[in-house]
């Protein structure tokens, strides 16, 4: 399930197996999935080798959800998350947290709204007590609102209108998919970051911060029954507000018209952007032949691309990004920084004429096949030695519509693919697909 982040990109996941003998990792065998009376589901990880229990609580809400007049909505809300409540200070659960100890945080994605703390074991029911509390009781005024508002437009700058990469991802996405969807940026245009006002704040958190559209995980070293308890206490009596979701569909057609942006960098940058749609629940085969194809071209030192584009002094750099559980139609991205004695053009040809090596005249054997495949489980299963990452990966999914059961297949599902599915997906997602190219070149 892996992520391969393109440098600059704003987007906001045991042992090496050297042969194909490989045991799942069962979560189900440590895991409790149930829901409230009041529909809201809890998960509940067991992990026991260290004293320390993660809490985190997802919404089902994200910049996927949002349209123009309030793109950003998710994000500022999440700010606005930390302003305090009826029954609390602003900034009292995060003073607490750390004076006990621990750390916490938030994150707003495209498909989901998180928020979580990482504490002693001793100190769960502080957790639940003062999330449960602002789940219904946040205040939301003006005052605090024109200050959240500043923070995010400055955080804006920073990362996306004074980051040529970054600027150039987003208009990638709003020009394929529109201002809806993955089109949207997480973080908002400045207009509606700049325009979005307490009641569309107050709207947004009525219809989406509620038990039925929740999740909470806890992760880590935890008494079951005392746990249980202790969300039933201070969950349980939430009642769900009496609103429902709303989605605006906008009119738009794709352009796959190619993108030249003149901006303040020292190289070019080349990204190629392929269609993809989502991960397919009935038949996740593709899904997980991606993994391998993009592992074995752009996967470390001995990689297609390393060997072959870099080492040959075409690019500085190259790069693949592919969400392997993405909800709604995605892209897959490529590309890299040229040499300076090389153009975007040849850099582009050279990335299209590897994977058409896959289909005419690459070959590769079992040996090397096997490296890949235990290179690709690696780098996801070591990931699972942290209490955090297995609530993060448990969250992600779930959230997302899937299932955290998914996670129990994923080696067998990597193990499955052959050259056969890799010469299928080269041809199905690269060579046969319509494919939109960026250039961001100095001005």
């Amino acid at each position: 399930m892996k992520l391969r982040h393109i440098p600059l990109l704003f987007l906001m996941g045991f042992i090496l197996f050297p042969c194909l003998g490989v045991a799942e990792i069962k979560f189900s065998d440590r895991i409790e999935e149930y829901s409230l009376d009041n529909e809201m589901k809890v998960i509940l990880i067991q992990d026991k080798r260290s004293p320390i229990v993660v809490s985190s609580l997802w919404y089902k809400v994200g910049s996927s959800f949002e349209y123009p007049g309030v793109t950003g909505i998710s994000h500022i809300l999440e700010h606005m998350m930390f302003k305090g409540t009826t029954t609390t200070e602003a900034g009292e659960f995060s003073r607490i947290i750390k004076q006990l100890g621990g750390s916490e945080n938030a994150f707003t994605g495209r498909d989901f709204t998180g928020y979580y703390q990482k504490v002693h074991k001793d100190y769960l029911e502080t957790c639940l007590k003062y999330e449960s509390d602002r789940m219904v009781n946040l205040m939301l005024n003006q005052e605090d609102l024109r200050t959240e508002r500043e923070v995010v437009k400055e955080e804006r700058r920073l990362r996306t209108e004074d980051n040529p990469s970054s600027k150039a991802y987003e208009k990638i996405g709003m020009q394929i998919f529109g201002l809806q969807k993955y089109g949207i940026p997480i973080i908002g245009t400045m207009e509606d970051i700049s325009n979005i006002n307490t009641q569309d704040l107050k709207d947004w958190y009525n219809r989406y911060y509620k038990p039925s559209n929740a999740t909470l995980i806890i992760a880590g070293d935890f008494q079951e029954l005392k746990t249980k308890q202790l969300i039933e206490k201070y969950f349980g009596p939430i009642q769900n507000k009496n609103t429902t979701s709303e989605s605006k569909k906008i009119s738009h057609q794709k352009s796959y018209k190619d993108i030249v942006l003149k901006d303040n960098v020292s190289s070019p940058l080349l990204v190629m952007s392929f269609g993809n749609n989502a991960y397919d629940m009935n038949d996740p085969s593709d899904s997980y032949a991606l993994e391998v194809l993009f592992e074995l071209m752009d996967g470390g030192f001995s990689s297609r691309f390393t060997k072959n584009i870099t080492d040959k002094k075409i690019a500085l750099n190259t790069f693949i990004y592919f969400d392997t559980y993405a909800k709604e139609e995605n892209l897959i991205s490529i590309g890299g920084t040229p040499r300076a004695n090389k153009s975007i053009i040849e850099l582009e040809t050279a990335i299209i004429n590897e994977f058409k090596n896959i289909i005419e005249n690459d070959s590769i054997s079992d040996e090397e096949m096997s490296r890949i495949k235990s290179r690709v489980i690696a780098s996801n299963v070591y990931k699972f030695d942290s209490v955090f990452y297995q609530a993060m990966q448990v969250g992600m999914l779930e959230t997302k519509g899937f299932k955290w059961q998914l996670l129990d297949s994923y080696i067998t599902n990597i193990m499955s693919v052959d050259y056969s599915d890799l010469k299928r997906v080269t041809e199905k997602y690269i060579l046969n697909n319509k494919y939109l190219t960026t250039a961001v070149i100095p001005k």
